[in-house]
């Protein structure tokens, strides 16, 4: 029987993007997908029996048996077909052809595009109310007019590779430390060098602390700049929606004020 395991992690293997797929379903057994199927009236086996026990039950093994594969050399067709009307999925994903997990041609060509997470282009097309959905138009596409688009992540690709240098260096601070104590820590020679190169690795490291802090100080004000600015675009243009707002928020409050001195009366 397979099992879930920490060693179902490598995609590589078609067992684990099987396992992958089961997961998102919250299901944890192949006894447990064959009785999705069966009820979804998804059935890939050639049976005549129209007993369910019997069916699922059938379906239970061959699933098991795919739970084990690495490879789909010995997949079959129908339940390849099944696998991607329950899971949604491409059959190029289930082959490892593809890392996009989506049936839907339109996310497939999005990503291969544009080179996004599959997640993201699900975020972008993800279905809601009109209004959130027009504030969430007007906003993203004024970070991908903006200079943001390029000035945030070059800005925080610096700063990573400051702070990793930074990082880099504490950590040759200890292995200097480590390595004198193992020595002869008396000797005046070893504490004299221990001091000196724990010194100069202090200086570096606190020039790439320094330069960390002058990058994420560069994100947030290139950020707040334009937040500013957008701020002062938006408000005009949705005046009167701010001041239904404010109108509808003034009443709710008056209705609550009101029914708060009724609720007080009968109890007097």
């Amino acid at each position: 029987m397979a099992f879930k395991s920490i060693n179902h992690d490598d995609e590589k293997n078609f067992c684990n993007r099987l396992w992958k797929l089961m997961e998102r379903k919250k299901l944890s057994t192949a006894r447990e997908l064959a009785q999705a199927l069966f009820v979804e009236g998804i059935i890939p086996v050639n049976s005549t029996s129209k007993d369910e026990v019997s069916i699922i039950g059938s379906m239970t093994r061959r699933i098991q048996e795919h739970l084990n594969l690495e490879d789909t050399d010995k997949l079959q067709g129908r339940y390849v077909k099944a696998y991607c009307n329950y899971f949604g999925c491409s059959a190029d994903y289930l082959f490892g052809l593809s890392p996009i997990e989506s049936g839907n041609p339109d996310i497939i060509r999005f990503c291969e595009t544009t080179g996004l997470s599959e997640k993201a282009v699900k975020r972008l097309i993800e279905d809601f109310p009109e209004d959130i959905k027009r504030d969430l138009a007007w906003f993203w596409s004024k970070v991908l007019e903006s200079n943001l688009f390029y000035r945030v992540p070059l800005e925080f690709h610096e700063m990573c590779y400051e702070l990793g240098q930074y990082r880099i260096r504490q950590d040759q601070i200890k292995g200097i430390n480590m390595a004198a104590e193992r020595i002869d820590n008396s000797d005046a020679f070893v504490k004299t060098w221990r001091v000196m190169m724990d010194s100069n690795y202090q200086k570096e490291a606190q020039t790439h602390k320094g330069a960390y802090y002058m990058h994420l100080n560069e994100i947030l004000m290139y950020v707040t700049e334009n937040l500013e600015n957008w701020a002062d675009e938006y408000v005009p243009v949705h005046k009167k929606e701010i001041l239904q707002y404010i109108h509808d928020d003034l009443s709710k409050r008056c209705q609550m004020s009101y029914d708060e001195i009724l609720e007080s009366m009968k109890n007097e």
